[in-house]
């Protein structure tokens, strides 16, 4: 593996053990150890990490407790940042034991690995067990969700594949006697599953942000064998890290994804890269070997599966060193099989291009054109007139050909493109009959670079989502039952039993297989979904389970068999045949559960797809994963066959309705500073409230608290209350962290159909003067409201019993401003308050004071009191209308394309300007001083300071530009 000059970013811990006591039950081995110091010797040697970086645990130090500290430790180290390369390394024992009744995990066995003082005592009636992979999932997960998914887990032991070792050769390995607690590291699992916040406002089926590290979503797992293998240690190294590091020497792996590795070593599959590295190309480069005699390219990788189709164009080199050189030839499928395709070569071309005489039948191949079965869509007259158009037709040079065709009857095209003339924007229409109802809300720029590359998208989902086997594989003795329909999907409604365990509840939800059609509302807006996946036919088979979304475009992974690889071994397919069944979302399988949501309340409905594909050979189909049409995937190397796999497709469609919502709750929301009274005000009105006066909030984070409150009275009126976060300085970082959070709050309540009706402002009147935080505030309620609702925002004064106080003060300094009446004063900073308000009649006044003195109240407060939070909360219940913010982060998904975040984009472009005129004064300043000058380290410094700040700054505006930043 080459070096990096990020080489110093990466963490790691490294575990080997081979002296095991008798009390484990497992003999010593001997190659563990090195194994894991020759892994170390790799990250310091390639990789330049520090000694510092790496943790190291051996023999009688890896303690079960050690290694789960050392685990939790990565979580919270704070040298480790998000996005940092984590490598976790295990050479030792594995074993597996009965699975607790309690953890409900679908299989018999658990597998674990075997830490030092395996079996020692733990006091009189207890022992020390291994680490099961329920632990080490939680742990994974924990670490993911603080320190990102760029992490690679390396397990040399038997009984690795689901986790989670003769004189010469020894099984790193075995069964476990004895039972587990059902309670064992119960703590660990619930911190993972609570540390966690509730889910995101995403559509379609989606995995909730409590699951979103969960299984192989956290990391990268490479392991030696599968669940039920065994590892193999040959004299003093084991099989697996041997043949790893020896794949690794002298690589990239910034060019090099995990598939690739193991096209070097073995068969394993994931579908990333290795640690995150980003590639100059999506496109995978698959192993081809050439024919001499029938002058035949074999590309092994790119079969029918993977949406390969006669007419598909490949660049062929003599070995991965040589990609960056002009290819030897660029040949032309002729043949598809299952997982490989053959071009067949003429002699003059073979010889034009020397791969006769390369010296070697193996090659490497990458493809450069797909020519997928067209995909007719209509363009209005509009858009073909636009420029965007045109340069698509014409300018092709850098782009791939698009498998599209253009027709004027719409009744002959699956999808139309629209054009929005108020936004200048491309949309989309469906134009299926069986698709119509479905909306689209993304929409792209008129630019030929945006409309390419929507179309070439648009050609992927629909490719993926309609192709079936063009072969129609039968099975049965009459050769007759399509293979396809002997496999069928389930699904169900989860219940959790107990802290991230679930179990189906309830009817099968794919109606005699024809599809799921759910009603989405308040009463299941929380349910959990999971899928039994079954197989009727007498072959084992790998599954993989994809949810197309015709909302976004979006082709969503559930679930990929997981990845494993032995020398010589032959990967167990999880499906087995003559009924056997596999669970997805519950029991043992490591796949989270997921659920099913309309979240734009613009959409009457949603439809998707679940798609399953089956195959009876493992292959790599990450590459038909892509996002929202938005935004952009990158593609992963498929996987190298050894035989034609039997494979084909069903489909499950899912349409998501509306159904009976319950009468809206209005949302009020408070905003106010530190010291403006807000606090005092929220007391006052909590006491009001029947019940406990201490009111919690039902939902918190760093910016925000919703209370839901019940008005005292005969009509028992319901809201939400909102504190929302304002400015409290003049740090426009800090400002915009308040922006984006509130922005994204609101966005998302929007699209879960729920819209803020009114917005009180707490001001201190006692303040002596209005600050430039006060009118930055004042700009943020209005970005927020907006001029349609700024009539629901009521600008609520407060501290107007500090008038006795104030006039004692002035009393006490017998000056000319002692003769002025403080009531006076209070009244002339309103006036100056209401001025900022530009003009705007709309907004409502209101006054706030505790006063003992009923009279005190009533001259201070007058007819715009305010003195009764309940009342004043009462009176805004009838509010109507919709808020800026909430309209904008919805319709634009930027932040930049809401008001408040266009302000924010042009004060972070003055405040560059001026940073930019400090750094050219102090480069001056330095340009004059002597080398020696004492003065020269501070500018310095100041000058550094205002660069970082540009570099910061400019990150931020291209954040807020991007496609969902409006909810990030």
């Amino acid at each position: 593996m080459a070096s990096s000059p990020s080489g110093s970013r990466l963490f790691a811990l490294t575990i080997g053990i081979d002296y095991y006591t008798e009390e484990t039950g497992f003999d010593m081995l001997k190659g563990a150890v090195r194994d894991a110091n020759r892994v170390r010797d790799w990250l310091t040697s390639d990789f330049k990490v520090p000694p510092s970086h790496i943790q190291d645990l051996r023999d009688n130090a890896a303690t079960r407790e050690a290694i789960i500290q050392a685990l939790k430790g990565l979580s919270t180290d704070p040298k480790i940042r998000r996005g940092d390369p984590i490598l976790i390394y295990y050479a030792g024992h594995g074993t597996e034991a009965p699975a607790p009744k309690r953890w409900r995990w679908n299989a018999p066995n658990i597998q674990m690995i075997v830490p030092w003082d395996f079996k020692h005592t733990e006091g009189p009636d207890r022992l020390i067990q291994g680490i099961p992979d329920r632990t080490l999932g939680a742990l994974l997960t924990k670490l993911a969700d603080e320190k990102g998914d760029n992490i690679v887990v390396i397990f040399d032991s038997c009984y690795s594949g689901s986790g989670t070792r003769s004189e010469d050769t020894r099984i790193r390995g075995g069964l476990c006697a004895g039972e587990i607690p059902d309670d064992l590291d119960d703590d660990i699992v619930r911190a993972a599953g609570t540390h966690v916040l509730t889910a995101s406002g995403t559509r379609g089926a989606r995995v909730l942000n409590k699951f979103r590290h969960h299984g192989l979503r956290s990391h990268v797992l490479l392991a030696a064998c599968a669940p039920d293998e065994p590892a193999l240690e040959h004299k003093t190294s084991g099989a697996f890290t041997k043949a790893l590091l020896k794949a690794l020497h002298g690589v990239n792996t910034a060019e090099l994804t995990y598939e690739g590795l193991i096209e070097r070593m073995d068969k394993l599959k994931t579908g990333r890269y290795l640690f995150n590295r980003k590639v100059a190309s999506t496109n995978p480069v698959l192993n081809a070997s050439f024919n001499r005699d029938k002058l035949k390219l074999t590309i092994a990788g790119a079969g029918a599966i993977h949406g390969i189709s006669v007419g598909s164009k490949f660049a062929i080199w003599r070995s991965r060193t040589d990609l960056h050189t002009e290819p030897l030839a660029t040949v032309t499928v002729d043949m598809v099989k299952g997982k490989d395709s053959v071009a067949t070569l003429s002699m003059m071309d073979a010889g034009s291009v020397s791969i006769v005489d390369a010296g070697s039948d193996s090659l490497v191949a990458q493809i450069k054109e797909n020519p997928k079965p067209m995909l007719y869509i209509h363009v209005p007259k509009t858009i073909q007139g636009m420029d965007c158009f045109k340069n698509l037709i014409s300018e092709t040079k850098g782009r791939a050909p698009l498998s599209v065709v253009v027709v004027e009857n719409e009744d002959l095209a699956s999808i139309g493109l629209t054009y929005l003339d108020g936004c200048n924007q491309i949309g989309f229409e469906m134009l299926n009959p069986e698709e119509q109802g479905q909306k689209i809300l993304h929409t792209i720029d008129t630019k030929a670079e945006d409309l390419h590359g929507a179309l070439d998208h648009l050609c992927h989902y629909y490719y993926h989502r309609d192709r079936v086997n063009p072969n129609h594989p039968v099975i049965g003795e009459d050769k007759k039952t399509p293979f396809s329909s002997k496999f069928t999907v389930d699904v169900f409604t989860l219940d959790e039993k107990d802290e991230g365990i679930y179990v189906p509840t309830g009817p099968n939800l794919n109606i005699q297989g024809t599809g799921v059609q759910l009603t989405v509302g308040a009463h299941n807006k929380d349910d959990f979904y999971g899928f039994r996946i079954v197989n009727n036919t007498k072959l084992p088979v790998f599954p993989y389970l994809f949810y197309f979304n015709s909302s976004d475009f979006s082709i969503i992974p559930v679930y990929q068999p997981i990845a494993v690889a032995q020398t010589g071994a032959k990967s167990i397919p999880p499906l087995q045949g003559q009924g056997g069944s596999l669970t997805v979302g519950y029991g043992s399988v490591d796949a989270p559960p997921q659920t099913f949501a309309i979240s734009d309340e613009r959409l009457d409905l949603e439809q998707g797809y679940l798609r399953l594909y089956v195959s009876t050979q493992h292959v790599d189909l990450s590459t038909l994963k892509k996002n929202p049409i938005s935004t952009q995937t990158r593609g992963c190397a498929p996987a190298i066959p050894n035989t034609p796999p039997i494979w084909d497709a069903i489909t499950v469609p899912v349409v998501l309705k509306w159904g009976e919502r319950p009468p809206s709750i209005p949302m009020v929301g408070i905003v106010g500073s530190r010291g403006s009274g807000k606090s005092t005000f929220l007391n006052k009105l909590f006491k009001s409230l029947p019940g406990d006066t201490r009111l919690k909030p039902s939902f918190k984070n760093a910016f925000i608290s919703e209370y839901d409150i019940t008005l005292p009275g005969p009509n028992k009126e319901t809201l939400t209350l909102v504190d929302l976060p304002t400015f409290e300085d003049c740090n426009i970082d800090n400002h915009a962290s308040v922006l984006k959070a509130m922005v994204a709050y609101l966005g998302e309540q929007h699209q879960r159909r729920r819209r803020l009706t009114s917005l009180i402002w707490c001001y201190n009147i006692s303040k002596s003067k209005i600050t430039p935080v006060d009118r930055e505030s004042l700009n943020l309620v209005e970005d927020i409201s907006g001029p349609d609702a700024l009539k629901n925002v009521t600008v609520l004064t407060t501290n107007w019993n500090k008038l006795a106080e104030v006039g004692a003060n002035a009393a006490r300094q017998r000056s000319v401003a002692a003769a002025a009446s403080p009531l006076h004063r209070f009244k002339n900073a309103e006036t100056a308050l209401k001025s900022l308000c530009k003009g705007v009649v709309e907004i409502n006044w209101k006054r706030f004071g505790t006063f003992s003195d009923p009279v005190a109240r009533k001259t201070a407060l007058g007819s715009t009191s305010a003195g009764d939070p309940l009342e004043l909360i009462r009176s805004l219940l009838s509010n109507e209308g919709e808020f800026q913010a909430q309209r904008e982060a919805c319709e634009t998904r930027k932040l930049a394309g809401t008001t408040a975040g266009k302000r924010l984009q042009k004060r972070l472009k003055t405040e560059i300007e001026k940073k930019g005129e400090i750094i050219r004064r102090r480069d001056q300043e330095l340009d004059d001083l002597d080398d020696d000058d004492t003065e020269r380290q501070v500018i310095q410094g100041e000058r550094d300071d205002a660069e970082q700040d540009i570099i910061r700054w400019r990150g931020m505006l291209e954040q807020i530009e991007a496609v969902n930043s409006a909810f990030a």
